[in-house]
């Protein structure tokens, strides 16, 4: 199982300062088994495996607990979008930008 974490708005994935909430996605087999909404982006910090972002922004506070920072491939994406886009790997890291 993979945790992933994504600030959303308005159910579109989106950078930390715009989000209305953030979600913690638990992805299992290929298939979301629950999504838990947290509102502070440090509530994610430690016990997602991967963060999820539109655009590039501060994560080394994810990378000091362990999770890989991602960006997605286009710049409106849903949860659902995102969680397939994870799985077919189609997801940057911040490492090949």
């Amino acid at each position: 199982m993979f945790v992933l974490g994504i600030p959303i708005k308005d159910n579109i994935c989106v950078g930390s300062k715009d989000a209305e909430k953030f979600a913690k996605v638990f992805v299992n087999n290929g298939a979301i088994e629950k999504i838990d909404y947290v509102d502070n982006r440090d509530d994610l910090v430690g016990l997602v495996h991967f963060f999820v972002t539109p655009k590039e922004e501060y994560v080394f506070d994810f990378l000091e607990a362990g999770a890989e920072p991602l960006m997605t491939p286009a710049p409106e994406m849903s949860i659902n979008d995102v969680v397939e886009a994870f799985l077919f790997r189609e997801l940057f890291s911040y490492g090949s930008i």
